[in-house]
């Protein structure tokens, strides 16, 4: 009897292991206090002159902090189509997630490449040779201990979101990320942008979190086959990283215009009944904008806008309106093909012929629609890498 009970014991081990993976044995090794690669200015494209001391990206120190990938049983991006309720509650998410982040980027213009970079690297998680992660939210432990201002500030924003929304339902970590990118996009005037709801967050066991494909991207001195291979980890092409360049390239460009916008607003007479508080529109607390004349393209004074675009729906056409003649398009892709952009990112991308080809593809100052839509579209691909509609 002793034996048979011990067979089906071990039998039932074996049967619970193969849904519940036990975690890896914990191995020594020399970890690094913080992603000292993570500073201010990184995570936007590194236009200024990188430090040579620190010329790694933060995703090999994370990797170096002990980071491996999943074992088998880590999967895919697991969606959960009914996590949310019915249509009416999904809609009302779906309103409030995007408010927060166009109350942000309004406020906060300089996040607006960060924000976005972040998603990327968790999208990017999903290696095409295992079928393994994807858009997950565990770049939010992967980048746990980052000390780069722009970065920290942005992992603080994603945490207020997922906070402040979890009070009235169940967010995950994933969504709140993968909708930062799409609205990132329409809050400086690109297409708008439709993701799916209902992934669920990865469970991943210290030591266990995926690497990401942007971990061969190394932002301080970047190079046409890094940025490649960072997007054929997750088996996309040379097209798709030039089109993920050129969004990264856009959102800059937006943002810091809409800094700039920001700084110089002069703020309007108190008296006036359309004038409303600065901190209104900041964290979700919208307040009516009055539009002076849609045909003539202006707003009120105290926004400091001078330009709409309708197609983005009102309050990220009101917000892209601060980016002025610098909204998404493909600006940066125009400057690089043209041979006179100093930004390392796009002369690294002007020296392969791979890439040159698709730079000149789309740096035509004709095709800015073109590109627009292209890089949305892919984006949304990006957000459903790995996608199993298999509940955990």
């Amino acid at each position: 009897h002793s034996s048979m009970l011990r067979v089906i014991f071990l039998a039932c081990v074996a049967s619970a292991t193969a849904f519940s993976p036990c975690a890896a044995p914990a191995q020594q090794r020399n970890r690094v206090p913080s992603l000292r690669a993570v500073r201010h200015g990184a995570a936007a494209m590194s236009m200024q002159t990188a430090d040579p001391s620190s010329r790694r990206s933060f995703l090999q120190l994370a990797l170096a902090a002990g980071t491996i990938a999943p074992s088998a049983a880590g999967a895919a991006v697991f969606f959960d189509t009914e996590r949310y309720g019915d249509k009416e509650l999904k809609v009302s998410l779906l309103n409030k997630i995007k408010q927060q982040l166009r109350a942000l980027y309004e406020k906060k213009p300089n996040l607006l490449v960060p924000m976005f970079r972040i998603a990327m690297i968790d999208a990017l998680t999903y290696n095409q040779a295992s079928g393994e992660g994807g858009m997950d939210g565990s770049v939010v432990k992967l980048l746990a201990d980052a000390d780069a201002p722009a970065v920290v500030a942005a992992l603080a924003e994603i945490n207020r979101i997922y906070k402040e929304l979890g009070r009235q339902t169940q967010i995950t970590y994933a969504d709140v990320i993968a909708y930062s990118g799409a609205v990132a996009i329409e809050a400086t005037g690109g297409p708008r942008t439709i993701i799916q709801l209902g992934r669920t967050d990865g469970k991943y066991a210290d030591g266990q979190i995926p690497p990401s494909g942007m971990d061969k991207w190394d932002e301080d001195a970047p190079t046409a086959e890094g940025v490649m291979a960072a997007f054929q980890f997750s088996g996309l092409t040379a097209k798709d990283a030039v089109l993920m360049c050129g969004t990264l390239g856009a959102l800059e460009l937006a943002s810091s215009k809409m800094a700039e916008a920001i700084a110089s607003k002069v703020p309007c007479n108190p008296e006036l009944e359309d004038c409303t508080d600065d901190e209104e529109g900041y964290y979700g607390l919208y307040s009516p904008v009055t539009i002076v004349s849609e045909t003539k393209k202006e707003f009120g004074k105290n926004r400091g806008a001078t330009a709409v675009n309708s197609n983005t729906g009102f309050d990220s056409a009101r917000i892209a309106g601060l980016a002025g003649d610098a909204k998404f398009g493909n600006q940066f892709l125009v400057l690089a093909a043209s041979g006179k952009s100093e930004n390392a990112l796009a002369q690294a991308l002007m020296a392969n012929a791979q890439t040159k080809k698709v730079v000149m593809e789309y740096g035509d100052a004709r095709k800015s629609k073109d590109f627009a839509k292209d890089a949305e579209k892919l984006y949304v691909k990006m957000t459903e890498l790995g996608r199993s509609n298999t509940s955990r």
